[in-house]
Formats: C-alpha cells, structure tokens, sequence
C-alpha cells in the first residue's frame, strides 16, 4: 500500500512541478518532514537536559524559562507540520514551506546559539564540559532539519564551529585546541552527506520521472491495443468482440423480466457498389453509415457496433416500447437510404434490411437475443430491400425446424439417405432430350422427407454442401454409367462448393477416373451469385472441370451482375435464362425482348441457351418465338426419377405437348 502511495504521490508531484528542481523540492520537502517530529523531540531533551545541569548554577529563566520555551514552540511548530504536510504536490506551497523550515533551522541555531553564551559564565568544571558538548553536537543536529539543503547545512555548521572556538578554544586553549581538528573533519563528512543526500533526492526524482513517463507511455499503449482489440480500425465503432461485452452488459443491468432489444442492420446493394467503385467508395459508404447509425442509436441510449463486413449491429435499452423500436428501426433504414457522396464525387445511395430480437421470448442470455436477430435478419433479406422484420412466433417455430433439420442433416448419411430426380432439358425442334438436370432430394430416418428449398439452405448457411455436392456427384457419375451413351446429367454447385478448392479438386479427382466420353456428357452449373465473392478464384476452380471436357453453364442468367464479363472471360458453353423473364414473357414486351436479345447474343457467341421455368405453352411459344429452342419447365415434366426417365431417353415415350407444336411464330416488339 505504502508502495501505491509512493507511486501516486511522485505522478502527482511531476504532473504539477513546472521544472524539475520543483520537483525536486517537493521532494525535499517530504523527505525532510518524515523526520521533523524525532529532531524537534531530539533538541527538547537535549536542552532540558543542559537546563538541569545548569539549575544550581544559572538563573532560572535560563535553565528551565529558555528550555520550556523552546520544548513549547517545539510542540507548537510540530502540531503545524501535521497538519500541513498533507500535501507535498503543489510547487508554490512546498516553496514556502521549504523556506520556512529554513528560516526555522536560522532560528533554532540563533536561539540556542545565544542560550549557549548566557549559559557560559556559569559554566565550571563538568558544567562546562557539558556546554562544550551540547555546542559541538546542536549544530549538526539543528542543520539536519535542513539535510536535504547542503548550502543552509554549511551556514549552520561553520557557525557552530565559530561560536566553540569563540567560547571554549579561546578561553581555555590547550583543553579545546585538540577537539576542533576532528570537529571540524565531522562537520566537512556531516556536509558531504548532506550533499550526497540531495544527490540521491535528486536520482530519486529522475529515476521516478523516467519510471512515471514509462508506465503513461505503457498505460497509453495498454489503452491504444484495448481500443485496437475493441473497435473497428475503419468505422471507429466498437468491432464483434466488443459489441457482445455490450449486450451482455445490456442483459444483466435489466430488471428481472425486462429484455434490451439487438437489431442486425445489413446493407443491400453494397457489394456491387464496392465492385462498381473499388473499395475507396465501398468504405466511404461503410464510414457514412456508421456515423448516422450512431447518431440516430447514440439518441435513444443505445450502443451500435459493425461486426463486419457491411452489417452493422444495435442495441436498445429495455425501457423503450415495442412501437418506439418499430418506428426507430423504420427511420434508420431511411437514414441509411440517403445519398452518399463518394470519394469521385459521385452519389450512390444504398438501402438497409434489419431484423430485430422479441421480447416475446424467454431467453437465458444476450447470446439467444443475438439470434434471434440474425433469423429475423436472414427473414428480412428475403423480402424488399429496406425491410424491418421483428422475430416473431412463426420464426421461432421455424428456428426449432432449422434446429431439427440441422442436426438431421449433420447426422445424416447422405450416401444412403440422399437420391436424385432428373427435370429434363428439351430441344423444342426435334423433342429429344438435350440433357436432365440433376436435382437432389432428401429423406431422413429421423425426420422423413425435407424438401430441397428447406434443407439446402440450411446445408448452405452451416456449410456443410461439400459433402452433399460430392454424393450427389458420385450418383450422378454411378448413373451416367447405367444409362445409355447419348444421356447427359447437369449437376449444380453452390456457391460454397464453387469457391472451395478442396471440393473442386475432389470432384476433379474422381472425373479424372472416368473415361472422356463419360466426362463430356456432364455439365457444371453455377449462378451469378457465387462468381462475386473470389471470381479469381472461381475461375481456376472452374478451368479444373474444362480442362476434364466437362461443360460449364451458368445459371439464373440475368439476375445478377456483370454477366458480360462472365461470359466473356469463362467462357461458358450454356447459358440457362432465369424464370423470371420467362414467366411474364406474354405480357411484357420488355421480357420478351430481354429473351431474344439474351438468345441471339448467345447464339454470336456459340453459346448454347436454355429457357428455365416454362410452364405453359403460351410461354413454350413466346420462348420459341425469342428464339429459344432449349427449354426446361413443368410444361413437359416435373423432376422424373432415374427409372420413370429411362423410357424418354431411349425414345420408347415421348413428352406430351411435342406432338402439337406449331412453327415457330413472328413476334415484333418496339
């Protein structure tokens, strides 16, 4: 403890000197009144001592008046010490008391100084042994109140030395000559560690200087690494670790039955910005929201973080009604909405989608509230851009279903448990097949049938579609093997399995193995969206299966972004045009001219084109129409299993609805 003192009081005393020799004698100061008490007790006994010696001799006023006199401005000066010497860290007051302690080291010597000579005359025999005594040693005792000054320490002792010599030398020669020799070397060594003593104050105050410096500079970078661990470099907003300090913070401060509200914030449309504009901009727009979230957050008393990436997090504190969230939530995805200038001098305007936690729950931690954000999030990223969606019942219920299917899927042998159905891909001239597209479906001893719309993406978002992806490719090889010669299988890779080295060479190893003609009857289809996160990569992943003769196609044509650049640097062999301009192609001249444009751009670049999704024959029609003979929909067959498929490739069946065709029709659009 006496340590921590020490520590406080020297970071005080250099915070407030102005110089070093302030410091210095704020040092002095308090080094010097430690000791104060036991030389004033030292000198009193001393004097009352001398005094009784003196009684039968002198007069009373100098044998008992003068000592009493001095054992009570003894007293007196060491009860103001005490209560002054509280604080040794303020420059101007330690320049005072130092001068006063001074002042007071003159008097002591004069005072005694002048006793000793009234004391003189009556001094005979051991009374004046005595007084020689008392001479030699007041001086070096009276100057150590002021040890920590050598120049105020020399006055003192060459005075002490002159008075000796003026009383007792000269008086009586030969009994006192001896004594001055010695007296004189104990003085010059009593200076020389007054001197030593200040040189020490004075190291102590460097070395304490250096060390108080050193443990600031420590503290500030123990403080700059903290905020460094604690908050995003870009944004200045706390990063994921510190945000869930927060809501743990949040959680335990609520009073029993209340609950913080976490919302997830995700911007829409940011990466294509930062591809657009080059990551300048892309952080440009990360800063400008950070700033208008937490101003808008900063209101209600809340704490907003970036976990990463474009998505942000907030939280609320329980106090705020349900409405008050909603609304503030709604008028955050405007903040958001507004225009942002660019490092360019551009404008670009991003939109926000926000899921919200529920008090509507019992929760055991801040983790679950977290959660549920992020499902109500994933929930509002399939709505509009600018949703706001609150995790709710239906979510809750869903949530448990993920659950279940999760841990089925996790635990599942999919070798066994997984089968495939075929939707075949039909050439509109001559009705033949021109490959079946292999599509996974899944049933679970635990939990029974589950549709691909419901366990792919969990697959997906636990990435776990690796090992799917390399069963359902080693079906698909198994099945080439058994069906005839002319039959072709399209196998669909997601995003994860795209940009996945490891899947990609353990899919290229097992094609390796398999003869070039059953190579060249498999095609890859990818989408636009899993060539955006590492195209780079994605691209050498993909030259793997070109390099094998297997086909790339790429999937949902249209729905992306930058899809020239695709077709021009991978250089697909199908292109498959997304159902969405296929199911308003009768009513939307737009559609049905996007579909021609789309299919005389692949025919110029020797590209086959594939319409998805066609499911009447007044769409079948205007795809052919367009220009596009290669069709794929419910029109002519929902997904077929290996068996019932079998008849139409060997030509022993054929589809309803090829039979009817009419030539292709004229249709002119604006």
């Amino acid at each position: 403890m006496q340590r921590i003192s020490d520590i406080k009081h020297y970071r005080a005393m250099l915070h407030n000197a102005r110089s070093m020799d302030e410091a210095v004698m704020m040092e002095q100061i308090r080094a010097t009144t430690q000791n104060l008490p036991a030389l004033y007790v030292m000198l009193c006994v001393a004097a009352f001592s001398l005094g009784l010696c003196f009684l039968e001799a002198a007069p009373l006023y100098l044998t008992l008046g003068i000592p009493a006199f001095f054992i009570v401005g003894s007293i007196l000066r060491i009860s103001h010490w005490q209560m002054s010497q509280a604080d040794f860290t303020d420059p101007d007051k330690a320049k005072r008391d130092f001068r006063a302690m001074e002042i007071g080291s003159v008097t002591i010597f004069i005072v005694l100084g002048g006793w000793i000579c009234l004391l003189f005359p009556y001094a005979e025999g051991a009374r004046e042994t005595q007084l020689a005594l008392f001479t030699g040693l007041i001086g070096p005792v009276g100057m150590m109140c002021s040890m920590p000054r050598p120049r105020i320490v020399a006055i003192g002792l060459i005075g002490t030395l002159f008075v000796f010599s003026a009383l007792f030398v000269l008086a009586h020669p030969a009994s006192y000559s001896f004594i001055v020799v010695p007296m004189a070397v104990s003085y010059l060594v009593f200076f020389k560690v007054s001197y030593a003593h200040k040189q020490r104050i004075v190291e102590s105050v460097n070395l304490h200087s250096e060390l108080v410096s050193e443990n600031e500079r420590a503290s500030g970078l123990a403080e700059s690494n903290r905020f460094l661990a604690l908050s995003d470099t870009l944004t200045g907003l706390p990063n994921r670790r510190r945000f869930f300090e927060q809501i743990n913070l949040f959680f335990d401060r609520c009073p029993d039955g209340e609950m913080p509200i976490v919302g997830l914030v995700d911007l829409d449309g940011f990466k294509p910005l930062n591809d657009v504009f080059g990551h300048s901009a892309g952080d440009a727009v990360l800063v400008e929201t950070a700033a208008r979230l937490k101003t808008a957050v900063a209101r209600w008393g809340g704490v907003v973080a970036r976990l990463g990436g474009d998505e942000f997090a907030y939280v609320l504190p329980w106090d705020m009604c349900r409405k008050d969230v909603l609304d503030f939530s709604e008028e955050l995805v405007k903040q958001v909405g507004h225009p942002v200038i660019l490092p360019s001098g551009d404008t670009s305007r991003v939109s926000a989608s926000i899921g919200l936690s529920s008090r509507g729950f019992e929760v055991a931690s801040a983790k679950d509230l977290l959660e549920q954000a992020d499902f109500a999030l994933f929930r509002a990223k399939e709505q509009a851009a600018g949703a706001v969606v609150e995790f709710s019942s239906r979510h809750a219920e869903s949530k448990r279903r993920e659950v279940l299917v999760h841990q089925a899927f996790k635990n599942a042998r999919l070798d066994r448990e997984i089968h495939l159905v075929f939707q075949p891909i039909i050439d509109t001239h001559d009705g033949t097949i021109s490959r079946c597209e292999a599509l996974a479906r899944w049933d679970s001893p635990e939990i029974g049938m589950v549709p691909p719309g419901e366990f792919v993406p969990i697959a997906e978002k636990a990435g776990m579609t690796q090992e799917m992806t390399l069963a359902v490719f080693r079906k698909v090889i198994a099945q080439l093997k058994v069906w005839p010669d002319n039959a072709c299988i399209a196998v669909n890779l997601s995003a994860q399995d795209v940009n996945s080295r490891q899947c990609t060479d353990l899919m290229a190893s097992m094609l390796i193995r398999q003869p070039p003609s059953l190579r060249k009857r498999i095609s890859i289809e990818v989408t636009e969206t899993s060539l955006l996160t590492d195209f780079t990569e994605v691209h050498k992943n993909l030259m793997k299966f070109r390099e094998l003769g297997v086909k790339i196609a790429l999937d949902d044509f249209g729905t992306g972004f930058s899809s020239l650049r695709y077709l021009q640097e991978l250089e697909f062999d199908i292109v498959k045009i997304d159902r969405s301009f296929v199911s308003s192609i009768e009513s939307n001249d737009k559609s049905f001219g996007l579909v021609r444009t789309i299919s005389r751009l692949c025919r110029s670049l020797s590209i086959a084109c594939v319409a998805e999704g066609v499911e009447t024959r007044e769409e079948l029609e205007h795809v052919r129409a367009a220009g596009c003979h290669l069709v794929q929909g419910f029109y002519f067959s929902t997904p077929l299993t290996a068996e019932k498929m079998l008849p139409y490739l060997t030509g022993e069946e054929s589809f309803e609805g090829m039979g009817t065709l009419v030539p292709v029709p004229r249709r002119d659009v604006a």
